[in-house]
């Protein structure tokens, strides 16, 4: 019968306290070396998404007037969506633009508002025939070059009227256009409209510079990051100014950095179209 002896080690205090720091120099120094290869997250970094990659369009409202911000509209190449007023001094000028800058154009149609401004010339408004509304849809058609689409400029009245809406998408439809809806009314006919004519449309989502200021332009824009992330895709409406326009230059692929697809509407519709 074997005998088996058991031996028992008793360590100090100071040899205790000693293996101690070991431990937890070694276990620093193991933490240091999975950093290495597993660093945190920065805040530009990607993030992952619920939906897959969510998808934002930027428009860019009200140009024509002047071309006094055309470099840096020029800078964010086909980032954004150039929409152009018609009938206007650099109405054409940015619609030939397009063709070096690669953006997408869409006519950005001044229809009528509750308060009865006139938003600029080429306007429609409902007390006009609907042979009178194609006849000056079409001109302004004209007037901007290159267009694909139409959105509307105010038309808080204009995009609530159903007799007027029928006849402009209508003719917009028998054109090969699609319509975004700037939403500047939630008596919006449009999308309504759309579906029964069949023809393409999309709604904007987020005002990014109702308020001319860059703190306010980032916060919003921080708006649509959430807008896109929860609904996989969202529609910016900024205007020609140079703070929207220089904070879209910082903001832009910082957006992309963080793994948010910047695309056309033209690219969104057939996206939700998939």
């Amino acid at each position: 019968m074997s005998s088996r002896r058991h031996f028992k080690f008793r360590l100090t205090r100071k040899q205790k306290q000693r293996l101690t720091t070991v431990i937890i120099l070694a276990l620093f120094v193991a933490g240091g070396f999975w950093f290495l290869k597993h660093p945190l997250p920065k805040e530009h970094e990607r993030i992952p998404f619920l939906h897959g990659t969510p998808k934002i369009t930027i428009v860019i409202d009200d140009i024509g007037f002047h071309d006094k911000y055309k470099s840096q509209l020029a800078a964010l190449g086909s980032k954004v969506t150039y929409a152009i007023l018609p009938l206007l001094p650099c109405s054409r000028y940015f619609g030939q633009l397009s063709k070096k800058t690669h953006a997408e154009v869409i006519l950005h149609l001044p229809l009528d508002t509750m308060t009865d401004v006139v938003p600029g010339p080429g306007l429609i408004v409902d007390t006009m025939s609907d042979g009178d509304i194609r006849e000056l849809l079409g001109r302004d058609l004209a007037s901007v070059p290159n267009h694909v689409g139409v959105n509307n400029h105010c038309g808080s009245r204009g995009t609530a009227d159903r007799r007027l809406m029928t006849v402009i998408l209508t003719e917009l439809k028998s054109r090969g256009l699609f319509f975004l809806d700037s939403y500047t009314t939630r008596d919006s006919v449009v999308p309504e409209i759309a579906r029964q004519i069949g023809i393409p449309f999309l709604q904007r989502g987020i005002f990014l510079d109702n308020a001319d200021s860059k703190d306010a332009i980032l916060a919003q824009i921080g708006n649509l990051e959430k807008v896109a992330s929860e609904k996989g895709s969202a529609v910016a409406i900024g205007h020609y100014r140079k703070n929207t326009l220089e904070v879209l230059a910082k903001e832009i692929p910082r957006l992309e950095s963080r793994g948010f697809k910047i695309i056309s509407l033209r690219k969104l519709l057939r996206a939700q179209q998939d």
